[in-house]
């Protein structure tokens, strides 16, 4: 009987922690799967879709858009273009869509078809900022600043890593 508190204090104390975490992971199908998928477009661009349980769609939105800069890193490229996307939240489930390509110049998108958000990254910079605090916790942001209360600030959603927007 003493174990029992004694595992309801770890749970207590666990559980706030582990709710800001996005476990990174390649989504492993079945009907309650969580993590990313990607598939290549008519275009050549990258289809990337994340999907967690009870997490906000901003943090899915970082998976995605991590997972998107470690493509392009993983074909030698120093950018990522966002061509569009979305993210939403409903029945305690969080989803993201981002169309990407990586990319050899910092210019803008020539094409924006699929939104009006589009913009060229720099790999380096979203894959330090969405790497999380120690840089081994992808899609968590980190914090890159303090308001002037000294609150922590984190840069995360569309618009990590910037260097150029379609206009």
């Amino acid at each position: 009987m003493r174990l029992l508190p004694l595992f309801g204090t770890c749970c207590a104390v666990l559980t706030p922690s582990l709710a800001y975490a996005v476990d990174y992971h390649p989504w492993s199908g079945g009907l309650i799967s969580e993590g990313y998928k990607e598939k290549i477009e008519k275009d050549g661009s990258w289809r990337i879709v994340a999907e967690y349980s009870g997490v906000d769609a901003i943090d899915a939105l970082d998976v995605a858009l991590y997972r998107a800069a470690d493509l392009a890193r993983a074909e030698g490229k120093a950018y990522v273009q966002v061509l569009g996307g979305s993210a939403s939240s409903r029945m305690r489930t969080a989803t993201a869509i981002i169309f990407a390509k990586a990319s050899d110049s910092p210019a803008a998108p020539s094409e924006c078809h699929r939104s009006k958000r589009c913009y060229t990254a720099d790999v380096a910079t979203v894959l330090d900022i969405l790497g999380g605090e120690n840089g081994r916790a992808p899609g968590n942001a980190r914090v890159t600043s303090y308001d002037q209360y000294g609150r922590p600030v984190k840069s995360s959603g569309f618009g990590t890593g910037a260097v150029a927007w379609t206009s």
